[in-house]
């Protein structure tokens, strides 16, 4: 617990903020359809770089900005709790994961939401 970053820092706080705030707005995106999984974010919103890899800091990054512009739009989070980490993305223990990795738990997180 001794390197905690300022990401997992920040996700935390932004899921306690989102767990005690009242939902005051739809639970959709415009533009993305309706339903369970339709909101997913794409590799290029995790991909900060742009090197065609994700690492474990801009994994954490990515997602605490998107939990806190969620929280800040009122939206509900279902499921923060039970969020993937990057180690259950990063399937082959490289250190990164590829955009395979990540479609392929995305398209596992679509099978599971039906």
């Amino acid at each position: 617990m001794r390197k905690i970053t300022f990401a997992v820092l920040a996700a935390v706080t932004a899921a306690a903020f989102v767990l005690s705030t009242p939902v005051s707005a739809q639970n959709e995106d415009p533009g993305m359809g309706k339903g369970k999984g339709m909101n997913m974010p794409s590799f290029t919103d995790f991909d900060l770089d742009g090197d065609g890899k994700i690492v474990s800091e801009e994994f954490y990054s990515a997602r605490a900005e998107r939990i806190t512009k969620h929280a800040q739009e009122g939206r509900q989070m279902k499921g923060l709790a039970n969020a993937p980490t990057f180690e259950d993305i990063d399937t082959d223990d490289d250190g990164s994961i590829s955009a395979e990795e990540f479609a392929a738990h995305q398209a596992e997180h679509r099978q599971q939401s039906h």
